[in-house]
């Protein structure tokens, strides 16, 4: 399994229009074969003594994959294309984090 974790900063007064494109780029994704989990999450006021200061403006992606090469198909797919700059266009910054199941 492909764990991905992706944090974005979106632009002031972007979120709704983000958030929108995230709903229609959704149904795409979990139509691919191999995608396993495609969820975003917004922040909630900090609940845990380790958890960073709360900011409005960041969204969360966690993807599950079944395989690599699901996940490689997946960046090459049409869809990817098409909403990808549309996405970037909103967005201050994004880090992705790449991981595999150790247990």
């Amino acid at each position: 399994m492909i764990h991905i974790i992706v944090t974005m900063t979106i632009k002031e007064g972007c979120m709704e229009e983000f958030l929108s494109l995230c709903g229609s780029l959704r149904q795409h994704v979990l139509a691919e074969a191999g995608c396993l989990r495609y969820d975003y999450f917004r922040e909630l006021e900090a609940v845990l003594p380790i958890q960073e200061a709360l900011d409005p403006n960041r969204i969360t992606l966690v993807e599950l994959w079944e395989t690599r090469e699901a996940l490689k198909a997946h960046g090459q797919s049409q869809h990817m294309k098409d909403f990808g700059p549309r996405m970037k266009e909103l967005r201050t910054g994004v880090v992705a984090r790449v991981g595999e199941s150790i247990f």
